[in-house]
């Protein structure tokens, strides 16, 4: 049973670090079209952005507790025995390469939240 769960864990971890990809392009995209856009799509991106800002936090903090519980688990599930320890290398130059794309996916986050401010801002001011 725990191979098992090992394995769900492993499964979502990939997902969920899938949708956190996605959302942050989506919300790129969203707020660039929404900046330039008519009134509708201001509101509209203004009032989805919290949403999902809230979920994708929620999905990175399970994120990293399911990578926590990988980490744990490496060396009985996932370990390549024909590769042996030249893969540690390779993990930790990933897990650097992952970090720097999840510094520059918070970048786009709070460029965002400025974007869709401004956007509240405008709005509000015709109102």
């Amino acid at each position: 049973m725990i191979p098992l769960l090992v394995m769900l864990n492993n499964l979502f971890h990939d997902l969920a670090t899938a949708f956190i990809v996605v959302a942050t392009y989506m919300v790129y995209l969203l707020t660039g079209y929404a900046a330039g856009g008519r009134e509708q799509a201001k509101r509209f991106v203004a009032e989805l952005y919290p949403t999902l800002l809230h979920v994708t936090a929620v999905v990175f903090a399970l994120l990293l507790m399911a990578g926590i519980v990988r980490s744990f688990t490496y060396n009985w599930f996932e370990w390549v025995e024909g590769a042996g320890w030249a893969q540690v290398p390779v993990l930790v130059i990933k897990h650097i390469i992952l970090l720097a794309i999840t510094l520059y996916g918070i970048y786009i986050w709070v460029w965002s939240y400025r974007r869709v401010k401004k956007m509240r801002e405008a709005l509000d001011g015709r109102n």
